[in-house]
């Protein structure tokens, strides 16, 4: 569900000759002690209520707070899903309809005064119960709240849901008894830790889904205490969106989740504290990981107490070029590498120069399930009316220029709308437009031409209008995006017309349908191509996944018939199915799966980026002496 800004998943561009810049050190006196790591965030946040994101900055800020039922063990790959505030995995019904899930005993949540104060004035908390759980679920299905993401993959699977949606538009936005007076009827909480979870169909994915944090407990005294009592946000959420017009420093108080850490400050386009969570329940660090995973010592620290840094401090930077010089002078513990610099930074066989590596520094490569694309409004006019037009597009644009000019090569061309490293992938086979051909792209427009006079959307021989692609950023990346697109469809005679935008800001247009060609991509919410297939169901569009607006009824029949298949071996081939529509019909012009070329230095231990999982920055480890000798932040 995690759509997300189009960059590189690391920092791509800044100028080598920029001057040095230095973090603050005003308030860090606090932190005297204390393991503290140091980073940098470039996105603006959208949200980090678990039930209002769907977006990968979001889900990596919320991830310290919240969690959820399951999650995805640290270290193993494949990636393997793990129990977080469930006991056991779910015992699953014959049919597959009724899944029961034990909560584990003991959990609690962050101190806050929603659960009253003690003696001594200080906040109290409580134990995690099963109800907490259907707390959040009514919450992401609550008419008033914008949960499209959230809501969309739950909406038709759990029973009752849709119609408790219906219900609560008869209450006014402010009336949170809709939370106790209606109930949903495939939600029932057996005791306090026993949660029946019952579907209106199998969805094997169903597991998967319920490792997303975004349906991350919320208790009942939050909504209570922050909310009905005007202490909070008005609108049911847990936090404050980025973009509301609101005082400087953000009221975190109404955040309160499960999670080894406690959000304790939040100033916009500024800084992000995280602290531990002093009322954590014992976790600790994985006794078994990968192969290889010992030998590159991350397994160190098996069995430790979590987490094993205390403070998580983040300081908004947009521009890439202060990123990359906080990296140099070691005032961030891990960082990116500057498109500009790259040549200078890894060598032609892809490897970290000497001269880095002696200064403590180590190179980390890493893919992931995720797809860039420009995405074609389905419903618009033009793109809508000529299949023509969008396969011109496709074969217009050079990818492979693309990924090499823009990203230093970090990437391999997108060939279809699966993964390469998920099942379907293969079995789909290459689209025919994924490949650069402008002979073929030109006598595509001739047809797109003639399409678009058929259906009334421009005068016969009339030229193609002039389109309007949107970025999701204003920073000199984008720029150099935006002018390498205008030069690839000019030489086909299309006309490009470029909108900067903030990432909210985009994900707010591509909501309401604003847009004509956008630039986004998708991230896996987890290891099944049926994420990423479900882009383009059509009943998808209402629910807000559905971003090209694409339909068809050929794809929805087979989509329909493999969501309910229990073996895999039997949905690979639909998926196969579905993905050669795909092609033919190119809703989006695929363009790269990234590849990641992260830095960081040796003081940083345990460092696994993974594919799918957010909030496991806890396992992370800080040498703070080593640091220190290395002449890093104190």
């Amino acid at each position: 569900m995690k759509s997300f800004y189009f960059t590189s998943i690391v920092i791509v561009l800044a100028l080598a000759a920029a001057p040095f810049v230095f973090l603050p050190r005003a308030g860090l006196d606090r932190f005297k002690g204390k393991v503290v790591l140091y980073n940098v965030y470039g996105a603006k946040v959208k949200s980090i209520d678990p039930a209002t994101s769907g977006d990968t900055t979001s889900a990596s800020m919320q991830g310290n707070v919240f969690e959820g039922l399951y999650t995805y063990h640290y270290l193993k790959r494949p990636v393997e899903v793990v129990c977080q505030l469930a006991e056991a995995l779910p015992k699953v019904s014959p049919d597959g309809l009724t899944y029961t899930i034990r909560i584990k005993e003991g959990v609690k949540f962050a101190r806050n005064p929603c659960f009253g104060v003690d003696e001594a004035g200080q906040p109290k908390t409580r134990f995690l119960r099963a109800e907490d759980f259907i707390t959040s679920f009514k919450r992401i299905a609550d008419y008033h709240l914008t949960t499209s993401l959230s809501l969309a993959f739950v909406e038709d699977k759990i029973s009752g849901l849709a119609e408790y949606r219906d219900r609560t538009q008869n209450y006014k936005k402010g009336d949170f008894s809709r939370y106790t007076k209606e109930s949903i009827s495939g939600l029932r909480a057996l005791d306090d830790h026993t949660l029946e979870i019952t579907l209106t169909k199998p969805f094997p994915q169903f597991l998967y889904v319920l490792a997303m944090p975004v349906y991350a407990p919320v208790p009942s005294e939050v909504i209570d205490y922050h909310l009905a009592t005007k202490k909070g946000p008005q609108d049911g959420r847990v936090a404050i969106d980025m973009d509301q017009r609101d005082p400087e420093i953000r009221d975190v108080a109404a955040m309160v989740g499960t999670g080894a850490y406690v959000m304790t400050e939040w100033v916009k386009a500024g800084k992000i504290v995280f602290e531990r969570n002093p009322d954590y329940r014992d976790e600790f660090y994985p006794t078994e990981g990968a192969p290889g995973d010992a030998e590159a010592g991350l397994l160190e620290d098996a069995g430790k107490k979590l987490p094993l840094v205390d403070v998580r401090y983040l300081t908004f930077v947009a521009e890439e070029n202060p990123a990359w010089m906080l990296f140099l002078s070691r005032q961030r513990d891990t960082g990116g590498i500057p498109r500009d610099v790259f040549s200078s930074v890894i060598t032609p066989s892809r490897e970290l120069t000497e001269s880095l590596g002696e200064k403590g520094i180590r190179l980390l490569k890493t893919t992931y399930p995720a797809i860039y694309w420009l995405a074609f409004n389905m419903e618009d006019s033009v793109l809508g009316n000529s299949r023509s037009l969008r396969q011109a597009m496709c074969l217009a644009f050079d990818v492979e220029t693309y990924i090499e000019t823009i990203h230093n090569g970090r990437g391999v061309r997108a060939v279809n709308t699966i993964p390469r490293d998920f099942k379907g992938h293969i079995e789909a086979g290459p689209s025919p437009y994924a490949v650069f051909d402008r002979g073929a792209a030109k006598r595509k427009i001739q047809a797109a031409r003639a399409e678009l006079a058929e259906a009334g959307v421009i005068e016969p021989g009339a030229e193609i209008p002039e389109l309007t692609l949107d970025m999701p950023g204003t920073g000199e990346y984008y720029r150099r995006v935006s002018e390498f697109c205008k030069g690839q469809f000019a030489q086909v005679g299309l006309r490009l017309k470029i909108e900067m935008n903030d990432w909210p800001t985009l994900q707010e247009k591509v909501h309401n349908k604003l847009t004509q060609i956008y630039a986004m991509g998708w991230h896996a919410d987890y290891p099944d191509g049926e994420n990423f297939l479900q882009l383009y169901y059509s009943p998808n569009i209402k629910r807000g996944t559905n971003n090209t607006n694409y339909s068809n009824p050929d794809f929805d029949k087979l989509f329909e018939q493999a969501a309910v298949m229990q073996a895999e071996s039997q949905r690979i081939p639909l998926y196969a199915k579905m993905t050669r529509i795909l092609n033919e019909d190119c809703p989006v012009l695929m363009l790269s799966e990234p590849i990641s070329f992260g830095l960081l230095y040796d003081w940083v231990g345990n460092y696994k980026p993974h594919p799918i999982a957010y909030g496991l920055g806890k396992y992370t480890r800080i040498d703070v002496n080593l640091r220190r000798k290395l002449g890093g932040r104190r």
